[in-house]
């Protein structure tokens, strides 16, 4: 019978040394994932989590939750609850991106707005402009 860190791996994982961003208690930082299965993540930083914290990494465009299950040097592992979509994270593909054909577009590129939502928009800047330059005149000449 294995000890409880010598389990054997029902899962496949599959390396990926993907660049990526993880929030914890302490701070934001970029972080590299090493290699993915579907629950869990290897995960290299200079300053890793302690055993047992919670963090999130956003690695290409999804949001991963997990706990630090455990820690070795620069590296450590995270065990998620909900199963991780490997397939759309290794391919790259963000979560909020449509395909059409074989370029990959964001569903809200400011550059296909039509003319009404593009006045609308800079109207509102332009709003957002005067009444900060407003509030900052009566502020320091007043």
């Amino acid at each position: 019978m294995l000890a409880g860190s010598e389990q054997s791996r029902l899962e496949t994982r599959h390396t990926a040394m993907l660049q990526a961003k993880m929030r914890d208690e302490r701070s934001t930082r970029p972080v590299r994932v090493g290699d993915i299965s579907p629950r869990g993540m290897k995960v290299v930083t200079d300053r890793p989590p302690a055993r047992g914290s919670f963090v999130d990494i956003l690695v290409s465009g999804h949001q991963v939750a997990g706990q630090v299950r455990w820690v070795n040097g620069r590296q450590f592992g995270i065990r998620t609850h909900d199963r991780i979509d490997m397939k759309a994270i290794l391919s790259g593909k963000s979560p909020n991106t449509r395909i059409k054909g074989k370029r990959i577009e964001p569903d809200n590129d400011p550059d296909k707005w039509p003319l009404g939502k593009l006045v609308a928009a800079y109207s509102l800047l332009g709003v957002t402009a005067f009444s900060s330059a407003y509030l900052l005149v009566t502020y320091f000449v007043l």
